[in-house]
């Protein structure tokens, strides 16, 4: 058994979340019909049962790289040196990103597709993988239907790991947004059609200490 660590973000040019979880990575449990039904009905299996199944918090928060009047080539700088920075006082082994969402604006679309071009490649450079989800796919993964608001994501964020309502006073959407993209990867590494379809590719190879086998 060894712990795995996965580093989440909410990609932004201006304030961008993050948040790192870990939990053990091994034998599963099949979840119990008392788990939330967002999370029994995505195929979830439990990592050990009991209270120390849940992933905990290492930290969260977000990354400022200067107001809209910054030029945005220095706020991508800012991303970039920031981000590398929480690679290396996290040492995450992988990485959980939100992806662009047209549905606002299509200039905020290209905006956070920008940044998520810094996450991207400050990833490869570290040589970790990179687990992209769309925005609904992780409200649902959360909170059982795609379109639920910031304060239903925040609040199912708080009750998967735990963390009152006190310790998320003042932490900002950016921040929870970025839970929740990482425990949206948890959830995908304990389904156990994401197991089986990791086994005809793992034979002959060895996991590295998080329990995942390197790239072929």
């Amino acid at each position: 058994m060894a712990v795995v660590r996965i580093l989440g973000i909410d990609p932004g040019t201006q304030v961008a979340g993050f948040g790192c979880l870990e939990a053990w990575a091994g034998a599963a449990a099949p979840a119990s019909a008392s788990a939330p039904l967002a999370l029994r009905a995505g195929n979830v299996v439990r990592l050990h049962g009991g209270a120390g199944a849940r992933p905990r918090v290492v930290e969260l928060g977000v990354m400022r790289l200067g107001a809209r009047n910054v030029p945005l080539a220095l706020r991508l700088l800012a991303l970039a040196e920031q981000f590398r920075q929480l690679l290396e006082r996290l040492h995450p082994h992988e990485i959980a990103l939100e992806e662009a969402f047209s549905g606002k604006s299509v200039q905020a679309a290209l905006r956070i597709g920008e940044a998520r071009g810094v996450v991207l490649a400050e990833s490869a450079r570290a040589g970790l993988s990179v687990h992209q989800f769309a925005p609904a796919r992780v409200k649902r993964s959360i909170t059982g239907h795609g379109a639920a608001s910031k304060q239903g994501v925040a609040a199912m964020v708080a009750q998967q790991v735990r963390l009152d309502g006190a310790a998320l006073a003042g932490v900002p959407a950016d921040a929870t947004d970025a839970v929740a993209v990482a425990l949206a990867r948890f959830e995908q590494r304990r389904s156990p059609l994401q197991q089986l379809s990791a086994v005809p590719a793992a034979i002959g190879r060895r996991p590295d200490r998080a329990g995942c086998f390197p790239p072929t």
